[in-house]
């Protein structure tokens, strides 16, 4: 099976366009010189002479932000683990109440789905790192950690 698309697109849709235009854009093109085209270049440049160029970067500061994102160290856990494993917590429910079939919001397919819990995920982590519901606190006041000792005995001492 093979596909044999139109010889020329452009021209099939130019076809179907209002025959009118279509004729004028024609003749437009046909009676342009070279001269035409340069001129009309040279008024977009001057036209776009107010905006600002970005400068560009040389290759050896691009160079030198690269290896400095290479040597930099990964970033740590952000909260405690009764923070991430409430995070983690909440991200369940939040994907859970997400919207199983909003293809306009998210996508459609598996980016859609990945996009989906991805935001599951950030929900959950700011809603655990704003206070949550509760579930790090009962986990931290169950289990303490190590630092927790330490300031029980500055308090008995």
């Amino acid at each position: 099976m093979s596909v044999q698309p139109p010889s020329d697109i452009v021209l099939d849709v130019a076809r179907a366009a209002d025959p009118t235009r279509y004729q004028a854009a024609a003749t437009k093109l046909t009676q342009g010189s070279p001269a035409t085209f340069t001129d009309a270049l040279g008024e977009a440049a001057a036209a776009r002479a107010g905006i600002p160029a970005i400068a560009q970067p040389s290759a050896d500061t691009v160079m030198t932000r690269f290896r400095t994102a290479a040597t930099l160290a990964a970033p740590g856990p952000k909260g405690s683990p009764a923070q991430q494993f409430e995070a983690f917590f909440l991200q369940s429910f939040v994907e859970s109440m997400l919207p199983q079939g909003a293809s306009a919001v998210f996508g459609k397919g598996n980016a859609g789905s990945i996009w989906r819990s991805m935001l599951a995920e950030q929900l959950g982590a700011q809603l655990a790192k704003s206070g949550g519901v509760g579930i790090a606190r009962m986990i931290d006041a169950a289990h303490p950690g190590p630092a927790a000792p330490a300031a029980a005995r500055a308090v008995k001492a």
